[in-house]
This record gives C-alpha cells, structure tokens and sequence, in this order.
C-alpha cells in the first residue's frame, strides 16, 4: 500500500522550478554577506542580543508526509511544542507534544539528549532526527542573523529568472552550513531575502542529517511578521514544503507564544 501511494505521489507531484541548493553557481561574495546582515538587522539581530527567548507552536502535518518520513514527522509527538532558546550558549530545549505523549530534547553543539514520556531509550535513528528537527527549528526562529553565525561561503544566485514569494521579489543567497543541520557533516542552504524590506521570506536546505532523507532539500516560507521585545522582530506563520525528489505540502504550523529576555 504504501509502495502505491509513493508512486502516485511520484506521478501527480510537480516538479519544482525551485534552484538547487547543491548548485555551484556563482562566487563567493562580500555582497551576499552583507544582504544576510540587513536581514538580520531588519529582524532586530535575534541570535547575536537576547539571552534566552521561549517560543510555542502548533501546527499539522500532512498526512502523506506522515507515511513518508515517519522517523523525522514523528508525529504522534509532535503536534504542538514548547522551546527555550539560549542563543550564547548555543543550547536549545524542546518539549514536543502528542497523541502519544511527551518527547523532551535537549540539544547541544555535538550533542542530543531524546527522552520519552512512555520512559523508553531512543533509538539512533530518533536522536539524529530530534537533531535535525532542533537545528532546524533554530533556523527557522532566528533567521538570517543565525545564518551569519553558522554559515559560509555565501554567493549570490546570478541567474537571469526572477525569484519571488507572493509578488515579493527576492535575492537569493547560497551557503554552506558546516557541520550540518542535525548530525550531518554539511547542508546546503539558500536564503531567500526581500528585496522590498530585506525580510527573511524563506529557507531551503538539504537535509542530510538522517538517512532517510539524504538528497532531498526542502525549504520553509515565513510570514505574519510581527514585533518583539527589543526591537526585534518574528515570523509567526510557517510553511514547510518538500522540494526534491518531489513537490509536496509538509507541515504548517504557527508561533503561539513569545518571550525575549
């Protein structure tokens, strides 16, 4: 059954018209920097001032990503969350939430502690999953100026056709976060910056921290900008979508709670 619904799903998806963030294109430039550094001006410089910044989210997953990629979904945990930031310590702490219970994840550089609710041991495979979720849960809360601090080699995408998102358009900005997201070695990443107010719009990235999803990319849109604390800035509305091997809508889900200290 599910052999049959992974081949329809092949057959019906489109193919994204999304760049590769494996492409080589362009040089290495000063001026790519400088468009992630109004990016992270404009959102207040969440990762470089604050202390400690706690966040909820609820939201919904597919349910063909569901059968997908279960390991990574993990979704009879992960409906709704509860995360506190330590942006100096690099130290992020998550409670996820489900029909099934409780998943706490503690996430340090180099490592990741996973505990269960039902008192069980994790396995490999969900420690490398709880990593990934929670590197890229940090990028997506703190955005460009997170970027700047893990990121290299940025270059400007040169291509003649325009990008945009909802009629905004957006320069494209090409780097290399090492190591990767979650326990990989490197990912790739494409920041897409407005061009209109220098806004985050989206991040693309591979995802090559759990087997399973090694040579796919997927990328998660930002919206409903509104004030912090501090001068800073938060997008409340996410949208994740898997890009390659196919196109599909995987979870949306929106910010519910703030605290910035």
């Amino acid at each position: 059954m599910l052999k049959f619904l992974l081949l329809s799903c092949l057959l019906l998806a489109a193919c994204t018209s999304l760049p590769n963030p494996n492409s080589s294109s362009g040089k290495v430039s000063d001026e790519a920097v400088k468009l992630l550094e109004k990016s992270a001006a404009k959102a207040g410089k969440p990762w470089r001032s604050p202390e400690k910044v706690e966040v909820a989210f609820t939201g919904e997953w597919t349910k063909i990503v569901q059968k997908m990629q279960p390991e990574l979904v993990n979704a009879e945990y992960r409906k709704s969350s509860r995360e506190v930031y330590f942006p100096r310590l690099s130290r992020v702490e998550q409670t996820h939430t489900g029909p099934r219970g409780i998943k706490n994840v503690v996430r340090t550089p180099g490592k990741i502690e996973v505990n269960f609710s039902e008192y069980r041991p994790a396995t490999e495979v969900e420690k490398d999953a709880a990593a990934l979720v929670a590197d890229a849960y940090t990028m997506f809360v703190f955005g460009a100026d997170y970027l700047l601090a893990r990121g290299s080699d940025w270059r400007l995408w040169l291509a003649m056709q325009r990008q945009e998102i909802d009629g905004d358009p957006c320069s494209l900005v090409f780097g290399t976060l090492k190591p990767g997201v979650g326990r990989s070695a490197e990912d790739k990443v494409i920041a897409w910056i407005s061009q209109r107010d220098h806004r985050l719009r989206r991040v693309q990235f591979t995802l090559n921290g759990l087997e399973s999803t090694a040579g796919a990319d997927v990328d998660v849109t930002f919206s409903d900008f509104q004030p912090g604390p501090n001068g800073t800035e938060w997008p409340r509305h996410f949208l994740e979508t898997v890009r390659r091997p196919l196109t599909l809508k995987a979870h949306e889900w929106r910010m519910t709670e703030l605290k910035v200290k």
